[in-house]
């Protein structure tokens, strides 16, 4: 009792940082020198700061509204939302007390890294040092590339992409994302690999850096079960998501591009769809193959512990390993020559049920509530389902609804953007630590349901 009671605590600790940092950047938001005219209504100011701290990237105005104080609260709140969330759990725990419980201990080995013995300080210092490092690689790559095309704001420009890739936020300085740069492979694969890596979780960056490190003093270390569970979900999504975009819009999206261009921008929207949320192609230019692929990859989103949302590659790795079990497995689902616990099993169950449960609801809200917009003939049903499949999965990407919106279609958008991002979280830290099996009273008989 008392370690789900702690257990709690530390969710609702979670939830609370997420709500001081919405009112904050809300107020913020409300400032008139965040913008180059008139300041934006205050429900509007709202969705974006919701929008930046769960690092979804949607948003009900048009980017050329900010001010370059308002990039820079966008960005502070972009930061605040991508690494709050993931350090988060270490640095209130870490730093709340002395001395680290068993309890703490347990959530932040579950969470953050599988080795059985680790300094809960260090890994602190590990999410900083990679951030910066990458982040900060990002920015110089990026700002060079950006003056050698042109652009006069390149360094804030570069920095502010860099830091909104990294924590897979999706907002762009630009009005059109990221479309002016559909052509352009520098910019779009350096923005594609910190997509990449901030999606990976510092668990698995920092196992395959000491793997690495240690390899070359002949004392090599083997990735851990995870991480290889991480590494090729990311590259059977990326792969897949490729080749399925190149073909489904090569006539369609892509028609007016060469091969080289046309396979890079395949790419990007293979990675980007992971909850990232840029785009070089407008969404509505695509295909209904592709959207339907989209949705797919929205809602799988990037891997635990990372900047990325969704319901994860390792959930859905173990759902799709579970679903096909082989006889030889027993009871225990193997892979990489490694059976998998039934603690995880149970856990990635409960992660997918939940999630798409409450996804379900959620439609069906905002049907109901959009229903004159969509009878009026503003947007299409299928538009307003591909809105919350992106918010949900803290992607950003939209058919061009988001500000066509009505009030309580923000509301219901900004609860789905707040669910993706710490919804998910909050149903892994209930399933955290091991209890000791609680014998019943009563056994009752057993007896089979019919399924199929």
């Amino acid at each position: 009792m008392k370690f789900r009671i702690k257990v709690k605590s530390s969710a609702y600790n979670l939830f609370i940082y997420f709500i001081f940092m919405a009112v904050i950047g809300s107020f913020l938001l409300s400032l008139p020198f965040c913008y180059n005219g008139e300041k934006i209504p205050f429900i509007d100011a709202i969705f974006v700061t919701v929008s930046a701290i769960c690092v979804t990237g949607l948003s009900t105005v048009d980017m050329s509204v900010f001010s370059n104080a308002g990039f820079m609260i966008l960005l502070l709140l972009i930061e605040a939302g991508g690494l709050g969330l993931v350090s988060f759990f270490t640095i209130y725990l870490t730093f709340a007390s002395k001395k680290l419980s068993l309890v703490n201990r347990n959530i932040i080995k579950d969470y953050f890294t599988q080795e059985q013995q680790f300094e809960a300080k260090q890994i602190v210092k590990q999410i900083i040092l990679f951030t910066l490092c990458i982040q900060i690689l990002g920015s110089i790559l990026l700002s060079i590339f950006l003056y050698f095309n042109g652009e006069k704001k390149f360094i804030f420009y570069g920095i502010f992409l860099s830091i909104s890739a990294f924590c897979n936020a999706g907002f762009s300085p630009y009005s059109d994302s990221l479309s002016r740069f559909s052509q352009n492979p520098a910019i779009i694969l350096t923005l594609s690999f910190i997509i990449i890596f901030g999606g990976l979780g510092f668990n698995v960056m920092s196992n395959v850096y000491y793997s690495l490190h240690k390899s070359k003093r002949r004392n090599k270390q083997i990735l851990t079960l995870h991480s290889k569970i991480v590494l090729t979900m990311t590259s059977v999504l990326i792969v897949l998501g490729t080749v399925l975009f190149y073909v489904f819009e090569r006539k369609l999206a892509f028609k007016d591009m060469n091969f080289s261009s046309a396979f890079l921008n395949a790419f990007f929207e293979s990675v980007t769809l992971r909850t990232a949320g840029f785009e070089t192609i407008s969404q509505n230019s695509f295909s209904s193959h592709s959207s339907f692929v989209a949705k797919i990859f929205m809602i799988i989103g990037g891997s635990p512990g990372s900047m990325a949302g969704g319901i994860k590659t390792t959930t859905v790795f173990l759902m799709l390993l579970l679903a096909y079990k082989s006889a030889n497995d027993k009871n225990f689902p193997s892979v990489f020559k490694r059976d998998i616990s039934l603690e995880s099993i149970d856990k990635a169950t409960s992660i997918f049920i939940k999630a798409i449960c409450f996804l379900c609801i959620m439609i069906g809200l905002l049907l109901w509530s959009q229903k004159d917009l969509i009878l009026n003939g503003v947007f299409s049903s299928e538009n307003l389902v591909f809105e919350a499949f992106s918010a949900f999965g803290t992607v950003g990407l939209s058919k061009g609804i988001t500000g066509l919106l009505s009030s309580s279609g923000k509301i219901l958008i900004m609860i789905l953007m707040f669910a993706g991002r710490t919804g998910i979280t909050f149903i892994a830290i209930n399933s955290f630590g091991k209890e000791g099996e609680i014998k019943s009273l009563t056994d009752y008989p057993k007896e089979d349901v019919l399924l199929g």
